[in-house]
């Protein structure tokens, strides 16, 4: 027999993946000790966006549904941020969601012009990682000898096998390099102070979170 799930909290995080659930919780933790309103949240890892439709199900039939007040799916626009967009349109249309609190937010940011951009998390930790992660050598040797060498993997892979996600091969080949860091998940990172999250590039993840109450 199943276990039945509870809903305890009345706002729900839904996160596309492991690394995006885990920096979600640091970065809501920082931002109230920031002193900012930030409510409690469930925060839920999908695993991958494919599983939305049975998660959002599982969520109706959640023991407490009836007092959530807001879901918040977020998630990389990858490389084709439209085909992203249409599933979660899809899901959401099939769904309690068209009459419901939803918002949602998709990794790296939205452009200029309103749109998200293609991308991932980690192109937004990439330019947020602090200088003093190298405690053993100088700043930028440890980034350059780490950028070399996904260069080179990521051309040897040839072009049908080329790195979707760049930006997560270099910060975790950089945190290879230093005491601290190396072997930890980009949120763990984050909750030991690898990335500056006072930077400019988390001011629409800052927004949305800011905003959750409201």
């Amino acid at each position: 027999m199943a276990i039945k799930w509870a809903v305890q909290d009345e706002i729900v995080t839904l996160c596309e993946r492991i690394d995006i659930a885990v920096f979600i919780d640091v970065y809501a933790k920082y931002l109230r000790n920031q002193g900012l309103d930030i409510p409690r949240m469930r925060i839920i890892n999908i695993q991958k966006l494919e599983n939305l439709p049975g998660y959002l199900t599982r969520v109706e039939q959640a023991e407490g549904f009836e007092n959530i007040k807001k879901i918040l799916l977020i998630a990389d626009a990858g490389a084709r941020r439209l085909v992203t967009e249409h599933a979660i349109f899809k899901a959401k249309t099939n769904s309690f969601l068209e009459n419901f609190g939803f918002e949602e937010f998709l990794f790296p940011k939205k452009s200029a012009a309103g749109n998200w951009t293609p991308g991932f998390m980690e192109d937004l930790l990439f330019p947020a990682l602090k200088q003093d992660t190298s405690e053993c050598s100088y700043f930028y040797n440890l980034h350059n000898i780490a950028r070399e060498y996904i260069f080179s993997v990521h051309n040897s892979r040839g072009k049908e096998n080329h790195f979707v996600n760049y930006n997560r091969h270099f910060l975790y080949s950089y945190f290879a390099g230093t005491e601290k860091f190396v072997g930890l998940r980009l949120g763990e990172a984050a909750a030991k102070g690898a990335f500056d999250l006072e930077n400019e590039v988390f001011k629409d993840l800052r927004g949305i979170l800011s905003r959750l109450e409201k």
